[in-house]
């Protein structure tokens, strides 16, 4: 692995960005919730943003552009075996509620799917300005920072690397968060 993560600034237009808010804010909302499966709870302690799952299959636009990257840096970067998302999540991280997401991995090793979440991408969608706080951070690892605060950044890591949001104090910080699935890990 030549390296942990790799951010790509600017890489959506912030009228891409908009259209991505738009057509997130058709699908309907739901408090976020912790864990897989039978595990999955709410804990406000731990995580407290609103999330809309997007149809990967309606949304292929959106898919197609991003993926063009992940595949460019999973190339150069992670050389793990890919396929394609299977989720979409659009993210809202509502500074009155103080929204965060406390560490975390986006892997889920006790599944016995055939798929395993191999590399997490992120696309920032706020404009800074919009929101303050809401820091994206690596646990153990150097944190993309001012790198991935540009609207229409996106990051991209393996996602058994620990990371978090920090709380938004003021506005609203959007994201649009996807897994990239592949083979199981071995």
């Amino acid at each position: 692995m030549k390296n942990i993560w790799e951010v790509w600034t600017g890489a959506f237009s912030p009228e891409t960005c908009q259209t991505i808010i738009e057509r997130g804010e058709l699908y309907t909302p739901q408090q976020s919730t912790i864990g897989f499966d039978a595990t999955q709870r709410s804990d406000l302690s731990y995580r407290t943003s609103v999330v809309r799952w997007l149809d990967v299959y309606s949304e292929q636009h959106i898919v197609e552009q991003f993926m063009r990257l992940v595949r460019s840096s999973n190339r150069t970067n992670f050389g793990v075996d890919i396929s394609q998302p299977f989720e979409l999540q659009f993210t809202e991280y509502h500074g009155a509620a103080h929204g965060k997401y406390d560490w975390h991995q986006d892997v889920w090793l006790e599944s016995d799917r055939s798929f395993d979440r191999k590399l997490s991408v992120v696309v920032q969608l706020s404009d800074p300005l919009d929101y303050e706080g809401g820091a994206f951070e690596f646990f153990g690892s150097v944190s993309p920072d001012a790198a991935f605060a540009p609207q229409g950044s996106v990051l991209i890591f393996p996602s058994w690397l620990q990371h978090r949001v920090r709380p938004v104090t003021r506005g609203i910080r959007r994201s649009l968060v996807s897994w990239v699935e592949g083979p199981r890990w071995r």
